[in-house]
């Protein structure tokens, strides 16, 4: 089907992960850059449709509860098909997205293809095929090329957030002792294999609080269970905000801090998008399966193996003795890392 030349309605479709829509986000500047005058919809999941939900460059934000079944995923596909797109962009492609372009068949389609080949041959054969330079951003850019929208290498993440977001932050902190400067540590992940150790995180937590006069918050959710061994906390220096958060409240949380430190998971990507230096430790991952920063002010810290990376999410049992790739990351590191985003605001 051709695709328009100047569409006026656009649908764009991501359901997961935050990482993921958070690294989606400079498309939203580029399309309404392109078309000022279209309708440009997005459809995320409900979970985090914070990410999205004060974007200028977006008309409507559309939200699913996935556990909502596959009934009420049909009754929302034939709501949209009634709206009259003339552009639906899949920047998932799963089966809820074929689903939902049968029900616009008739209407012009871009696609974001998976790299699925490329990543069967790094993580299975050793063969790394990708193009230098690699990043996950340039790819979805480049579903948009026929639109004539081109990749640049300096399209940035972009998080807006409400004003009444950091005045509920805030107040969250407050209840917490905290009322001046503090880093906020990440030491979380959904698969195991991308938790730096959390002793380690502790040595960097004493050197903040220590060497530069600073509070830490470490934040996590209700199903953090790494989080929950934390040994070194101290009233007003040293806090853990765990579970009693919104997604908003902890984005809030995050655009008040001086700096953040965080594994390979979607709050450390949310925390550069919204402005703040930050320190990426990738263990498993790389580029090549999506991870990595796009600010000036983050660093990544990460050991160069030939087993890395080993899968996409982290997600595949290391086949190692150890976790080599995260074991050989000293505390140290981090710590440089943490130091030369902080001297590059001053």
């Amino acid at each position: 089907m051709r695709i328009p030349p100047h569409p006026r309605k656009i649908l764009i479709m991501r359901l997961s992960a935050l990482g993921d829509l958070v690294v989606l986000t400079p498309i939203f500047r580029r399309l309404r850059e392109q078309f000022p005058e279209a309708e440009i919809d997005v459809l995320v999941k409900q979970e985090i449709a914070a990410v999205v939900a004060n974007n200028p460059f977006i008309t409507n934000v559309l939200t699913f509860t996935t556990s909502a079944g596959f009934c009420s995923w049909r009754r929302l596909c034939r709501q949209l098909a009634e709206r009259g797109y003339d552009l639906f962009i899949d920047m998932h492609r799963n089966l809820r997205s074929f689903v939902l372009g049968w029900y616009l068949r008739r209407t012009p389609r871009l696609l974001y293809h998976k790299p699925r080949l490329l990543r069967f041959l790094l993580f299975y054969c050793r063969w790394n095929r990708f193009p230098r330079g690699f990043r996950l951003l340039d790819s979805y850019l480049a579903v948009l090329k026929p639109l004539g929208i081109t990749t640049d290498s300096n399209t940035l993440t972009e998080i807006f957030l409400p004003g009444e977001t950091a005045d509920n932050a805030r107040l969250i902190l407050e209840r917490h002792g905290l009322t001046s400067d503090f880093v906020v540590l990440l030491p979380i992940a959904t698969w195991p294999n991308k938790l730096y150790p959390l002793e380690r995180y502790s040595e960097i937590a004493r050197r903040i609080n220590i060497e530069l006069k600073m509070a830490v918050v470490w934040l996590g959710g209700h199903f953090d269970e790494h989080l929950k061994r934390l040994n070194y906390l101290v009233p007003g220096q040293s806090v853990r905000i765990m579970g009693e958060t919104t997604l908003p409240e902890a984005l809030g949380i995050i655009s008040l801090s001086r700096a953040v430190i965080g594994n390979d998971t979607g709050l450390t990507y949310a925390a550069e998008a919204l402005g703040v230096p930050t320190v990426l430790i990738m263990g498993p991952t790389a580029h090549e399966t999506g991870a990595g920063t796009y600010h000036p002010t983050s660093v990544e810290v990460f050991t160069q193996l030939w087993c890395r990376p080993c899968s996409q999410k982290g997600d595949r049992l290391c086949y190692r003795r150890q976790r080599y790739c995260m074991e050989r990351i000293s505390s140290h590191q981090v710590w440089e890392a943490l130091q030369s985003i902080l001297r590059s605001r001053t």
